[in-house]
């Protein structure tokens, strides 16, 4: 199966489960603000890491059940550092996201992309290739009773195929382990 099609499945999928009786809740304010910590997930002759803090805001759009599960569009943005061997950069992201979920505790599916600044993209031997780069990501949270919640992600960051400092495409994936505050 195409990638493609697998991920319109899913997205039906869940679509799906929202049902029966869709309704239009607009949910925009703060919904997180937290920090994350993440690994390089692929081996590498440089070891990566990143530290940041990020924000989630809800947009007025999304699509809920009767149950209350329902898909909601979001804002994304953090700064961090990013870190290997010793060096040191910073790294901004901002961007659109999808979330599946039903409002207060419990679990939550999200799926985003995202504007990604660098200000170095040589770590030693390894060459990102350059601003812009973009960022994907998909992730699960689980929010506790009273606003904590816990996450992990997995996001690639890339230049896209740019290329604007050099034919090269070095993508870098992280594990990503977040805590957060939701309202």
């Amino acid at each position: 199966m195409r990638p493609i099609a697998a991920v319109a499945l899913v997205f039906i999928f869940f679509a799906w489960c929202a049902c029966p009786g869709w309704c239009a809740d607009p949910e925009q304010g703060w919904k997180a603000v937290g920090v994350r910590y993440g690994f390089e997930a692929t081996s590498r002759k440089s070891e990566f890491h990143q530290t940041e803090v990020y924000a989630t805001y809800g947009l007025p759009w999304s699509i809920r059940g009767a149950s209350g599960w329902g898909i909601a569009l979001q804002a994304n943005a953090s700064a961090g550092v990013l870190h290997s061997e010793g060096e040191n950069g910073f790294i901004g992201t901002i961007g659109p996201g999808v979330i599946f979920d039903k409002p207060g505790r419990g679990f939550a599916v999200d799926l985003g992309g995202d504007l990604c600044i660098l200000n170095r993209y040589r770590f030693h031997e390894v060459d990102l290739n350059g601003n812009p780069l973009f960022e994907g990501h998909f992730g699960v949270a689980y929010r506790f009773s009273g606003g904590p919640g816990v996450s992990y992600r997995f996001q690639h960051m890339s230049n896209g195929g740019l290329g604007l400092h050099g034919p090269g495409n070095t993508g870098l994936d992280l594990h990503m382990f977040g805590v957060s505050w939701n309202f």
